[in-house]
């Protein structure tokens, strides 16, 4: 598809939530890169008048920014006040909490819960009328490889993103008809700073971390034309096993593979 044609298809405005870092941050440029104007959300006001400037000035687009805490009502309520018509919604913020979960904290779990979910949910819902009133626009949502399966020490964040898996394949289906695109971007470990600094050691693990703008160029690649992308060749064959393989034996193997790299701390 071409920068032209991908504006016609999604209009002027894309709405990026998590757009100052990893993944987010790459899409960010990428949607850019193709002409569209930028609303980017984050918390910290002053990462976002950089990235929003150096947009600008890179690609000639017009930017605008929303200093904003996803994981709160009146975060989300200040998103729902853009004043410009989003053709194209990426929910790309997350947020993760890892350890045994009889000794993560309740709050950061319930963090993961409303960053995760509920911000993923309200966005869509406010966002998607003016896309089916139009009959045109896109969403791009950001699950993970760990929303395909069992992830011990993961396990709220697993249970976060397989509701983004199907909250987003239900949605597909509803809102194809009505010229609306939605596609998943599922990816495995990558270089981002939230797995950078969350204090597993993954050379422990048979996991191999991708880079942040590949997978990125490769879920954008895919809004349109498939319903799931799981970027990564062994990320594709987990994501396919975890689909034929007996839940229990998964869960135990999966927790095998996790307690080797967690901190003794957090078992």
């Amino acid at each position: 598809m071409t920068n032209k044609d991908f504006k016609n298809k999604y209009g002027d405005w894309a709405l990026i939530t998590g757009a100052t870092s990893g993944i987010g941050a790459e899409l960010t440029s990428q949607i850019a890169a193709k002409g569209l104007n930028i609303v980017l959300v984050a918390r910290k006001e002053k990462e976002l008048t950089e990235q929003a400037a150096a947009l600008q000035k890179r690609y000639g687009v017009k930017t605008k920014y929303i200093s904003a805490d996803l994981a709160t009502a009146e975060g989300l309520e200040k998103v729902k006040q853009v004043d410009e018509k989003i053709g194209l919604l990426v929910s790309a913020a997350g947020y993760e909490v890892n350890g045994a979960f009889s000794k993560t904290p309740l709050a950061g779990e319930l963090k993961v819960i409303q960053l995760n979910v509920v911000a993923t949910l309200e966005l869509c819902h406010h966002f998607s009328p003016l896309m089916v009133e139009r009959k045109k626009g896109g969403i791009l949502l950001i699950a993970s490889l760990s929303g395909h399966m069992p992830n011990p020490y993961f396990s709220n964040y697993a249970g976060s993103k397989a509701y983004v898996l199907n909250l987003g394949a239900s949605l597909y289906a509803e809102l194809k008809p009505k010229g609306v695109d939605l596609t998943i971007l599922s990816p495995g470990l990558t270089k981002t700073p939230m797995t950078a600094d969350n204090g597993v050691d993954w050379s422990k693990t048979p996991m191999q971390a991708m880079e942040a703008s590949v997978v990125a160029e490769f879920g954008l690649n895919g809004l349109g034309k498939r319903l799931l992308s799981v970027p990564g060749g062994k990320n594709k064959i987990m994501a396919f096993m975890s689909k034929h393989s007996p839940l229990a034996m998964l869960a135990k193997m999966n927790e095998k593979m996790m307690r080797k790299a967690m901190p003794p701390s957090k078992i």
